[in-house]
């Protein structure tokens, strides 16, 4: 039977006692009933909230941004094959492959799960039955037991050090499997590309896996000690045992390394029958074993597995107290500092404990004093809310992020899009990290030197053009990290902007097929539509930097650039009426002409599509496309991202007034407004990015997560209020199924913070925000030197609309809007609700 657990009598007594307490405590404290009540906030975080559905979470016992995210991962053999889920798991899968040390947060991709280690007993070392009864997901810790061996399992962590701790019935084998290869979505083409393994000593092992999918060379080093030494030792290379005690390249080049290499290494531990569990603690590392060597030696906790629990929890109770909040219900609570919590999974800290870290040319840096790295950037995502929440909740750390991207530029060359272990996945549209950079620049441009402006606008610039001089010293032709990146990373999209004023649709052809594509990098000049819409944006982002670098020419050179988004926007009312609209964003070649996505043979008289299709109509034949269908959802490589027209349409956030002008004017900008939200919602639900519909607006993909706050710029703002109130209301839920779409690494759940807060910032880069309606009747948070208030008079689920609203006493600007410098100590955000539909503001 199993031993007992102290931890689980600690987490309980830590649950009972904060159920007393009131939503007031914050702070450090000195005395134990202080410590209660700030640990007290840990009920409102359910870490399995999103774990099935469409969060794509993990429950894993993370610290805030610490480095090393230990969760279990789940076996589907009805699905790819037995390798697992997109999230690696689901909460009603109830088979385990094991507990791995590196996971993304919510980004439905196979890359990290690196080191998989599994306890069992007997001969059971595959996949194994978790009971979902006895399943423990709170902070900083994690616990589940096994059916078949009757194993219990319990996970913790520090920042760089993940503990496990088995504890196995009287009288078993207690065994442990480690599971090198370990691979999830293996159909995607996530790969290992080379394992490396060693027995350090009788109690310790050590090893490196390099793998691929978003990162092509994805590196991670680790070493583990185990709190016995282990009797039994069995290594297997490619499924054949070996009596070989290190395995494998222990530094693997990367591209280029043409020396024989291990890609599957499984290791199977036997410590004997005894009483005690088996503690394991795992450090890793981006720099080399030696690196992860001094993670672990750093760590003072020992094999104390109950002590690291309640550090985590302290870390965790530090940082979700930078808020208190009165009123709301339970369930609103929950799902706050539950968002609040994926907020800090990432960017996490990657770096060792003596500052060496990889930088994004594959070498490894020393930190300067007073420098972070961090890791896991989804910044297309990210740069809308995550981003922004972080400058108002957390500065320093938003300036150490700006810091951080641009000391990326400068060991790699180019800014990341999606950065991941210090590689470049080249992932997404755009250049995005310039607004990051370029919010919280103009938000605190006291934090930046002449030089960091200069910095980043070379690193704006560079990043914003292709150019192949500049890949030639980072592609595989030259350097065995990064991999040939020219496709993704740089594209000539923002080339062809400055050319045409616009992406054509058709650069990607080649002449002799009627387009204009100069070579083979512009096999990826695709999704016109969806690139030349952010590109535009991002360009603005790059002008504000120019301005405070003092660079007259490239502000205005970018400034230009940014008006791209206007040529896409086909405004003609007698053909796009029957949609309800003025006209809609569509791709267009390099001719001027149109590019129409549909056969009209599908589509009735309305608009609507006709079901059954007659015969002889193929939706897919390209030959019989004659019209222009707004529904038509794509996913990548055509002309629009994870979406269609009826979302992309309003991706104009850095000029609002001229998207009104380009729509047909005020009246047209409500017009399709309105007509976004009335629009068909079942027309095409062929993409699976596309989920939360409230007509054809989508919650659940972040292009349309600033559009409901676009009503401030009409007649109508109480609109804003009414959709941003349901969005909140049926698509945010405290439950396993209850996130709409990807968490994506702390986007969706910092679009759930700024409504519950009230108010959101539309374009990042310019620092203003405008409002939405509250939740709460009352929400303090920490800003520097003291506390800035917003206060809800009147609130309750019913009065949803705002009669009035001030900040700091006075009035709000047009369009609701006030600036990010009103946001002090000691400030206040005062509103007062209404069940009435407010007048024109």
């Amino acid at each position: 039977m199993f031993k007992p657990s102290i931890v689980a009598a600690a987490i309980a007594l830590s649950i009972s006692l904060s159920g007393c307490n009131n939503d007031n405590g914050s702070g450090s404290s000195t005395n134990k009933d202080d410590q209660q009540s700030t640990l007290a906030v840990l009920k409102y975080v359910d870490p399995l909230i999103g774990t099935d559905g469409l969060g794509n979470v993990n429950p894993s016992p993370v610290t805030p941004e610490g480095m090393i995210q230990p969760s279990p991962d789940n076996w589907n053999p009805n699905n790819w094959g037995g390798k697992g889920s997109p999230s690696d798991y689901h909460h009603y899968l109830n088979q385990l492959s094991g507990f791995s040390t590196t996971h993304i947060s919510g980004a439905g991709k196979g890359d990290l799960n690196d080191f998989a280690f599994l306890p069992y007993t007997g001969f059971h070392s595959t996949a194994v039955t978790m009971d979902k009864q006895t399943e423990v997901s709170k902070v900083g810790y994690y616990a589940v037991d096994l059916i078949e061996t009757k194993v219990k399992a319990e996970l913790t962590a520090t920042d760089r050090v993940a503990f496990q701790r088995y504890s196995f019935p009287d009288g078993a084998d207690r065994k442990v499997k480690i599971d090198l290869q370990h691979e999830l979505l293996e159909q995607y083409g996530n790969h290992s590309r080379s394992i490396y393994y060693k027995k350090v000593a009788d109690n310790a092992i050590a090893g490196a896996r390099t793998s691929n999918e978003w990162g092509q060379w994805q590196t991670v080093y680790f070493y583990a000690e185990f709190s016995e030494p282990f009797s039994g030792h069995m290594a297997y290379v490619d499924g054949k045992q070996t009596a070989a005690t290190e395995v494998g390249l222990a530094d693997y080049q990367g591209y280029g390394d043409k020396r024989e290499r291990i890609s599957d290494v499984v290791t199977h531990l036997n410590f004997g029958a005894g009483e005690q569990p088996i503690t394991v603690k795992i450090a890793i590392s981006g720099t080399g074993i030696d690196g992860a060597i001094a993670n672990l030696n750093a760590d003072t906790n020992g094999y104390d597995f109950d002590d690291v629990v309640t550090d985590n929890q302290q870390q965790w109770a530090d940082v979700l107290n930078k808020f208190t909040i009165k009123g709301g219900t339970q369930a609103d609570k929950t799902m706050f500092y539950t968002s609040l919590y994926r907020t800090y999974v990432a960017p996490f800290v990657y770096q060792d404990v003596d500052g060496k870290y990889r930088g994004m040319d594959g070498k490894v840096h020393q930190a300067e004093a007073g420098f972070t790295n961090y890791s896991v950037y989804s910044m297309w995502d990210t740069f809308r809310a995550a981003h922004p929440l972080k400058t108002i909740i957390d500065k320093d750390r938003a300036i150490e992020y700006a810091h951080d991207l641009m000391n990326k530029f400068k060991t790699g060359g180019v800014l990341p899009k999606w950065e991941l272990h210090s590689d470049y996945t080249g992932e997404m549209v755009g250049y995005p990290a310039v607004s990051v950079i370029a919010d919280v620049m103009v938000k605190y441009p006291e934090a930046f030197t002449q030089q960091d402006f200069e910095l980043a606008l070379q690193a704006a610039d560079v990043s914003a053009n292709f150019d192949l001089t500049i890949t030639q010293d980072w592609v595989p032709y030259k350097d065995a990290w990064n991999g040939d990146k020219r496709f993704t990373v740089m594209t000539r999209h923002g080339e062809y902007a400055e050319q045409h004023g616009y992406v054509p649709a058709d650069a990607k052809k080649q002449p002799q097929d009627g387009g204009i594509a100069q070579d083979k990098y512009d096999e990826l000049v695709n999704e016109s539509v969806s690139y030349g819409l952010e590109n535009a944006y991002y360009d603005w982002c790059i002008a504000q930097i120019a301005k405070l670098a003092g660079d007259d020419a490239q502000y205005q050179r970018y400034m230009a650039r940014s008006q791209a988004y206007k040529p896409y926007f086909d405004h003609n009312v007698s053909e796009y009426g029957k949609y309800g609209a003025t006209g809609f964003m569509r791709p267009k070649n390099h001719d001027g002409s149109w590019v129409n996505n549909y056969p009209s043979c599908a589509i009735d008289g309305q608009g609507d599509p006709i079901a059954p299709l007659p015969a002889n109509c193929d939706i897919n034949d390209t030959t019989s496309f004659d019209i222009f269908w707004p529904y038509r959802a794509e996913h990548r490589g055509q002309d629009f991202t994870e979406g269609n027209t009826w979302q992309w349409s309003w991706f104009a956030p850095h000029d609002i007034a001229g998207l009104k002008q380009t729509m047909g004017g005020e009246a047209g900008f409500l017009q399709n407004l309105d007509a976004l939200f009335t629009a068909n919602d079942k027309a095409d639900t062929s993409q699976g990015d596309m989920t939360g519909y409230i007509g054809q607006f989508i919650m659940g993909n972040e292009p349309d997560h600033h559009v409901p706050y676009l009503y401030n710029w009409t007649a109508e703002p109480w609109k804003t209020q009414e959709y941003v109130d349901q969005a909140m209301k049926e698509f945010f839920h405290p439950t396993k199924e209850g996130l709409i779409g990807n968490e994506d690494v702390g986007q969706m759940s910092a679009w759930y913070i700024m409504g519950a807060l009230g108010f959101y910032q539309v374009n990042p880069g310019e620092p203003v925000y405008t409002i939405g309606r509250p939740l709460f009747d009352e929400v303090k948070f920490d800003v520097d030197s003291g506390q800035f208030t917003i206060t809800a008079e009147n609130n309750s689920p019913d009065n949803l609309y705002v009669e009035s609203v001030t900040i700091n006493g006075k009035p709000l600007g047009n369009n609701y809007t006030f600036d990010h410098s009103k946001i002090r100590a000691g400030g206040e955000l005062h509103f007062v609700m209404t069940n009435k539909k407010p007048s024109v503001n």
